[in-house]
Parts: C-alpha cells; sequence; structure tokens
C-alpha cells in the first residue's frame, strides 16, 4: 500500500515537472517571438534605411569619380591631341544589404547615352560668326537611378559635363561643368570658355546589383572656337570682335541649369536684361550673352570620349 501511495506521488511531481518546462518552453518562444517582431517592425526599416543610404554615399562617389575622369581626360587631350589615356569608373550598382537580417541587397538601373544632354553654340561676331547646328546635340550621358525601398530616391545624372541630382522632380547642380563665365582681365570685358566632352558610346540600359565598370578612352580634340584667333583678310590680320554668344543646354534638368546661370551671371555682375537673358523651356535652357559696354571673350572646344560598358 505504501510503495503504490509512493507511486502515485513520484508521477505526480513527474507531471508537474513535465508542464512546467513546456510552459518555460512556451514562455520563451513567445518571447523570442515578440523580440523578432519588434527587431522587425521598429529596427530592421532603420537599418535598412542606413544601409540604402550608405549605399547612395558610395554611388555618389562613383559618380563624382566618373565626372573627374571624363575631365581628367578632356584636359589631357587638351594639352596633347594625340594622347591615347584610358581611365576606369566603377559604379557600385547594388547595396543596402543588412548582414544576419535578411538579404535585401538592391540594385539599380545605369542608362548609358539614353538621356537628353547637348548643346547649342551660337557666336556673332564682324566676322563669319559660329553656329554649331547639330554637331553637338548628342553629346551623351550616364545616370544612375536606385530601387530604394526604405530611403528616397535620388537619381545621379552626367551631362554637358555637370553632375546632376534629382529628387521628387526637382534638380541640384552639385558638380559645375565646363561651362565657365567670369569677369576679363580688363573691366570691360567679360570671359565665356565652353569645354566641351562628348561621349561616344553605345545607348543603352543595364540593370544589375553588382558592380559595373565604365571604361573612358581619349579619342580626338576640337578646337570649334576662339575668339582669339587672329584672321588675315586683305593682308590685315585683326581678331574677331564678338557681340553675343548664346548657349542652349538640351537637359531635362532645366531647373540645375538655369539656377547655374544665373549664379554665374551674379557673380560677374552682370545685368538681366541688360547684358544677358535666360529662355527655359520644357527640355532647353537658353544662356544669351551680350553685355553692354564689354567685349566678350570666348572659347569652345570638344574632347572626344570613348566610353565602353557592358550594356550590348
Amino acid at each position: 500500500m505504501k510503495k503504490r501511495f509512493f507511486e502515485s506521488i513520484s508521477s505526480f511531481y513527474k507531471s508537474e515537472s513535465g508542464i512546467a518546462a513546456a510552459v518555460a518552453a512556451a514562455l520563451l518562444l513567445g518571447i523570442i517571438v515578440v523580440s523578432m517582431t519588434t527587431i522587425q517592425v521598429q529596427y530592421v526599416p532603420v537599418w535598412k534605411e542606413d544601409a540604402e543610404y550608405a549605399h547612395m554615399s558610395d554611388v555618389w562617389q562613383d559618380m563624382s569619380r566618373f565626372k573627374s575622369n571624363v575631365d581628367i581626360l578632356a584636359a589631357g587631350i587638351e594639352m596633347n591631341p594625340n594622347s591615347r589615356i584610358t581611365l576606369n569608373s566603377p559604379i557600385q550598382m547594388g547595396g543596402a544589404d543588412v548582414p544576419f537580417i535578411g538579404g535585401m541587397k538592391t540594385g539599380g538601373t545605369l542608362t548609358v547615352n539614353n538621356a537628353i544632354s547637348g548643346m547649342l553654340i551660337e557666336v556673332n561676331d564682324d566676322m563669319s560668326g559660329y553656329d554649331s547646328n547639330q554637331t553637338l546635340s548628342d553629346i551623351g550621358s550616364v545616370s544612375y537611378r536606385p530601387t530604394n525601398i526604405h530611403s528616397v530616391e535620388e537619381t545621379y545624372c552626367y551631362e554637358n559635363g555637370a553632375l546632376i541630382v534629382t529628387q521628387n522632380g526637382r534638380s541640384v547642380m552639385k558638380l559645375f561643368p565646363g561651362i565657365v563665365l567670369e569677369d576679363g582681365a580688363g573691366i570691360a570685358s567679360v570671359n565665356l570658355s565652353a569645354r566641351i566632352a562628348t561621349l561616344e558610346g553605345t545607348r543603352g540600359v543595364m540593370a544589375s546589383n553588382s558592380m559595373e565598370n565604365i571604361r573612358l578612352t581619349s579619342q580626338d580634340f576640337i578646337n570649334i572656337y576662339d575668339s582669339d584667333q587672329e584672321y588675315t583678310n586683305e593682308n590685315t590680320t585683326k581678331k574677331a570682335n564678338v557681340t553675343s554668344v548664346d548657349l542652349t543646354i538640351y537637359t531635362e534638368n532645366t531647373e540645375a541649369w538655369e539656377k547655374y546661370f544665373e549664379d554665374s551671371a551674379n557673380e560677374t555682375n552682370l545685368q538681366e536684361g541688360t547684358d544677358y537673358n535666360i529662355t527655359k523651356e520644357d527640355y532647353s535652357v537658353k544662356f544669351s550673352l551680350f553685355p553692354e559696354n564689354k567685349t566678350i571673350n570666348f572659347k569652345a572646344y570638344n574632347a572626344i570620349i570613348k566610353m565602353k560598358t557592358e550594356i550590348q
């Protein structure tokens, strides 16, 4: 009888111990589920947003390096038109991966020579003048657009020698082009120069989340116009007297270009309507320079650069 009594008590304690272990396991599982849910809801989006922001910082550096490489090649071929220099510009297409949480490596779209980018140069002088017509109507572009999920998407676009960032339909010029307006050596002169780089390459769009490379090679140098050049006519040597210059920029980022020309004119103390005009249309910005009581020193050249990517 005693034996049966003690067996009952022993089985009771075993049952209680099993229930306690099950309850403890359920509580522990609940704590884990709640913790993971809290992390996924509150922390993971913040971490992923930070990761996307870090990736965009990498893209900014890559696109800035791309513009610098174009400028370097353009300057090199200006000094030595026979030089052939090659520079590589890698672009980090993907990023924003959060380790140990789950794969979310975003990608992006690289667009080459597929955006509106070009210009028209018109010079009026006392000689024959100059009109670029269609020779500069398409000088190439490179843009990168990410596929961000948490952070605001910013598109980086290299066009007409400038690096422009667009966000929510607004555009800001971050790195300036080779179009420079400044005071001349004397108070009665103004200098305007247009150092152009034409990017020749396959037109296309590439979506990727890995590293892609753009190879740039200098090809040719074309002297477009130089007001300091002397002309001989009827045994008389003289320089052209430039009376006005019109620069029309073909672009989708008209806001950035309008602001750039306005700031450049203000820095040289030119008066709108008297010395210059800016005309903005849907896909172009025209800067007309005709300073009152000032001479114009104008120079323009075009550096031809070959661009090669994996886009077929």
